[in-house]
């Protein structure tokens, strides 16, 4: 059967179909048309299209979508700065925009060559270097992962001749804009290697004078946190976390000969304290005492003042006991020589050297600071071992001391919990089949294939009505024919007819018999003995 023929079947059954089912049918093809559609573009929108950037910052996508619309070139473009276009054309667009300079926040030197030149003075060509070295230090922190974008300004040191001070340079510094993916904040440690990668490729710049701002919020991210001491809360974390096992581990081992490995349970708690302390001690050395009943200590400030008024020969000779006041200035009141009233006046302010010692030490981050322990026991006591005995094993090896004890060493028995519920196996997931439920796609492909199947039931069963009614109506036409036929038929005897016919038969058989044994009459003999003998054989 051809497809003509299909196709003349196809109309037949349509044309016998009722306006409801049709439109029934129509409206239900329709809607699987538009479903698969609709599907076949979810799962192939990205079909027949190759990357072309990826990576690009906002600014520079622009220009290159820009630059594909001018050359009329379908693109698609996703939020991460990814361009695709057809894989067909994908080499020739990649060098087409590649000759105009795209992208450019690559390895190039595009501002330099394209603006130095014969009449170019050497201040513009160093301008022009920086530019360039700028756009390649910011290409190269755009490779660092996570990091969108970056936008890198050096400004650099100059000589200042003119001006008289004791730091007659101006010190290189610079700032980096950094734009992470999904508007991230950089980390410390990405912000510490930003400014070791731009001081490196800058001459005369340090890491500290290079400042990372993070463009989502515009905050500069300090990178001398802990610079001191070099240490993060998670380094806190770690440590405590050792001195925590290594205790553990000390006290196990005094514990587990008197009770097993599986009878006893210890925890410690450490507390780590992560700050750097400077110290400095003075001591000094006392000087001699004089007599028993001394008790001046060490002098190492005098000041004072003296004034005495009175006669001359009293101011001359100054107070009794005291120092010389020779170099005393004496002030001149108006009297005469043999007057009778005088003034004098004297101060001092002496520093004095003492013997003494002076240190300077620095402690280290790390030091533990406080530390508990808490003794778990099988059982309802503590068998051949008192509390004081547990606490003093656990306190010399955990290196607590003895005041302590009580309040930092906790140690209880009791019997261990014994779990005698027996946990259920878990099911072994499906396998390929849990991942195929587990995925939006199966479902879909499950109402197509239950939209495929009823329409293929409503036309089984209006075919096959269509069958039956046809066959009727065959039926019908062909009890219509026979009644024609039969009324056009001249009437005969039929017991005659059937009579003549079975005569005939009869006649021919014996014909046919009678010359089989005249060509025959051996083999027709032995059948005739055969069959006188009752079947039997000699």
């Amino acid at each position: 059967m051809n497809v003509k023929e299909r196709l003349e079947q196809l109309k037949a059954v349509v044309s016998k179909l009722e306006s409801r089912t049709k439109k029934i049918i129509l409206a239900g093809v329709g809607g699987l048309i538009v479903f698969s559609i609709v599907i076949a573009l979810l799962l192939n929108r990205n079909s027949g299209y190759e990357v072309l950037f990826s990576g690009l910052n906002a600014e520079e996508a622009q220009e290159i979508m820009g630059k594909l619309q001018e050359s009329e070139i379908d693109y698609q473009y996703s939020e991460n700065g990814v361009i695709r276009v057809p894989e067909k054309i994908l080499d020739q667009t990649r060098a087409s925009l590649a000759f105009e300079g795209y992208p450019k926040s690559g390895f190039g030197y595009q501002v330099y060559t394209e603006n130095a030149g014969l009449m170019t003075t050497d201040t513009d060509k160093d301008r022009y270097a920086l530019y360039d070295l700028q756009e390649r230090i910011a290409a190269t922190i755009r490779v660092i992962d996570g990091v969108q974008d970056a936008k890198v300004t050096i400004a650099l040191g100059e000589q200042r001749k003119y001006v008289l001070t004791e730091d007659a340079l101006n010190e290189t510094t610079g700032h980096v804009m950094l734009t992470m993916e999904n508007g991230a904040s950089p980390s410390i440690e990405q912000a510490k290697a930003v400014q070791l990668l731009v001081a490196s490729g800058v001459p005369g710049l340090e890491a500290e004078n290079v400042v990372v701002v993070d463009s989502a919020t515009g905050n500069e991210i300090n990178t001398a946190e802990d610079e001191q001491s070099g240490l993060t809360s998670k380094d806190t974390d770690e440590i405590a976390r050792m001195v925590e096992d290594q205790i553990c581990e000390k006290v196990l081992h005094v514990l587990i000969p008197f009770y097993g490995e599986e009878n006893i349970y210890v925890s410690a708690k450490a507390q780590i304290n992560m700050q750097t302390l400077l110290r400095e001690s003075i001591t000094y050395t006392t000087p001699d005492k004089i007599n028993q009943d001394d008790k001046t200590g060490i002098v190492s400030h005098d000041q004072g003042t003296i004034e005495i008024s009175g006669t001359k020969d009293a101011v001359e000779g100054g107070v009794a006991g005291a120092d010389t006041n020779a170099d005393t200035p004496v002030y001149d009141t108006g009297a005469e020589e043999d007057g009778v009233e005088g003034y004098g006046a004297r101060s001092w302010d002496k520093e004095f050297l003492v013997n003494q010692i002076k240190e300077q030490g620095q402690i280290t981050p790390g030091a533990l600071e406080d530390l508990t322990v808490s003794v778990a026991v099988n059982g309802d006591s503590y068998g051949s071992l008192t509390v004081g005995d547990l606490r003093s094993l656990v306190g010399n090896a955990a290196g607590i001391a003895e005041i302590d004890w009580n309040s930092k060493i906790s140690v209880v028995s009791g019997p261990f919990y014994q779990d005698t519920f027996q946990p259920e196996e878990p099911e072994e997931e499906g396998g390929v089949f849990s991942q195929m439920v587990s995925s939006p796609l199966f479902y879909i492909l499950l109402v197509v294939v239950l939209v495929l199947l009823v329409v293929a039931i409503v036309l089984l069963v209006l075919n096959s009505k269509r069958k039956k009614k046809k066959a009727a109506e065959e039926a019908a036409a062909a009890e219509g024919d026979a009644a024609a036929i039969l009324e056009q038929m001249p009437s005969f005897d039929f017991n005659k007819e059937i009579l003549d016919f079975q005569n005939d038969r009869g006649m021919e058989l014996k014909q046919n018999i009678r010359d089989f044994t005249e060509e025959n009459p051996e083999i027709s003999a032995q059948l005739l003995k055969t069959w006188l003998n009752g079947g039997g054989g000699e």
